[in-house]
């Protein structure tokens, strides 16, 4: 289903990531913050499924990884696999390429962390790496949001986010992961309401390890829902919020662009300015047509709101 099959050490940590040449430079810094925050970022070994990045974005981040001690290579998918897979403006095809990673590795490499590009790691990955998964082949954090599961069929705390997982590659290719979540997309589009996400969960039904809520900080703990007041019952809800591990700028709302809502976006800037990036300028894309200008009062209000609880707690903020 590839044509290169990847080796790692045996006391790596694998990490994976798939990006375009657009989401390269975003997928760069969460692969700094993730070297500046490991203690030993030698362990880790580096893995960017390559959707179109450039040669120079390719060089830029093997020169920042290799500075930091950490390893990058490149792999393959085929196109063909997933040419027939819908895409969205925000969405292209590389964001289907994860399916693929037990096809890409030696059997010898039997667990990797995959992880989206629009994350910041704030803490060191060898605990998240050495996580119980159990009887389950996959390990993730319950989605925060408000109807994105409701299509699935399943109850909303059974419906994971797969921006930041773990993958037991021997259990994937035992069951045939791979095949049964392309076929699951293209043959029930009507429990589908996002990329591959959906397909995750339609194949898995529930049956996954459940990770600490701050392994998968999302924007949806923000706003004011009855799943967040269920989360804030055990506790979960208060680390992920004040000392995220991860930090995941779900939806439009990106840290690199103009304007940006998330209370945290200056943590994607930090780890910028620590990269080759750090006179890159930020794209000025604007808001979306739905977005009046009452809605965006309100989102920066919430925002600034944040903000100031965040340094109420002694918690330093990024300019």
């Amino acid at each position: 289903m590839s044509n290169s099959i990847a080796t790692a050490g045996q006391d790596k940590i694998v990490v994976v990531a798939s990006s375009d040449d657009n989401y390269a430079i975003p997928m760069h810094v969460m692969f700094v913050s993730l070297l500046e925050n490991a203690a030993r970022p030698d362990r880790f070994e580096i893995f960017v499924i390559d959707g179109g990045i450039s040669e120079k974005k390719k060089n830029n981040l093997q020169n920042d990884i290799s500075a930091r001690g950490g390893n990058v290579a490149f792999l393959q998918v085929d196109d063909g696999i997933y040419a027939d897979f819908p895409t969205q403006k925000h969405i292209s095809a590389p964001a289907y390429y994860r399916i693929s990673i037990p096809e890409l590795f030696n059997e010898t490499v039997k667990r990797a962390i995959y992880l989206d590009c629009d994350l910041i790691i704030k803490a060191d990955l060898e605990e998240l790496w050495s996580q119980d998964l159990g009887p389950y082949a996959i390990a993730a954090v319950e989605n925060i949001a408000g109807s994105t599961y409701l299509k699935s069929g399943l109850a909303q705390s059974d419906y994971f986010n797969s921006g930041v997982i773990i993958i037991d590659l021997v259990k994937w290719r035992e069951q045939n992961i791979p095949e049964k979540v392309r076929t699951f997309k293209m043959e029930h589009p009507e429990l589908i309401s996002t990329n591959d996400q959906c397909a995750f969960n339609g194949v898995f039904r529930g049956e996954w390890a459940r990770l600490p809520l701050h392994w998968n900080m999302q924007s949806g703990l923000y706003r004011n829902r009855r799943q967040v007041e269920r989360l804030k019952q055990n506790g979960a809800y208060e680390k992920a919020v004040w000392t995220p591990s991860i930090i995941h700028y779900i939806g439009w709302s990106k840290p690199w662009v103009i304007p940006c809502f998330h209370p945290l976006e200056g943590e994607y800037r930090r780890y910028l300015e620590m990269s080759v990036y750090r006179h890159e300028p930020l794209e000025e894309v604007g808001t979306p047509v739905e977005y009046t200008a009452i809605k965006v009062f309100r989102k920066n209000v919430q925002k600034k709101r944040w903000q100031k609880k965040y340094r109420s707690k002694g918690i330093n903020l990024y300019p």
